[in-house]
């Protein structure tokens, strides 16, 4: 068992990850999911809802929406 795994290895744990259609962030957003925690997404361009919420950080509204999608 993974220290991730002994960590997070439930579902009462949310992660949000942003960047997850990057590089880095595809690979974080993966432990996470196969630890068992609720991973919620976000990107912007290779965005492919429901896994990956679009979101521009940039943008007040979609930060307000991204936040409860995490909730």
């Amino acid at each position: 068992m993974s220290s991730t795994e002994t960590q997070f290895g439930n579902m009462s744990t949310t992660v949000l990850v942003t960047g997850a259609t990057g590089l880095l962030g595809r690979q974080v957003f993966n432990t996470f999911k196969h630890s068992g925690c609720l991973v919620v997404g976000q990107g912007y361009s290779r965005a492919i809802p429901p896994t990956i919420q679009k979101a521009d950080l940039e943008k007040e509204e979609d930060i307000k929406n991204l936040l409860n999608e995490a909730k």
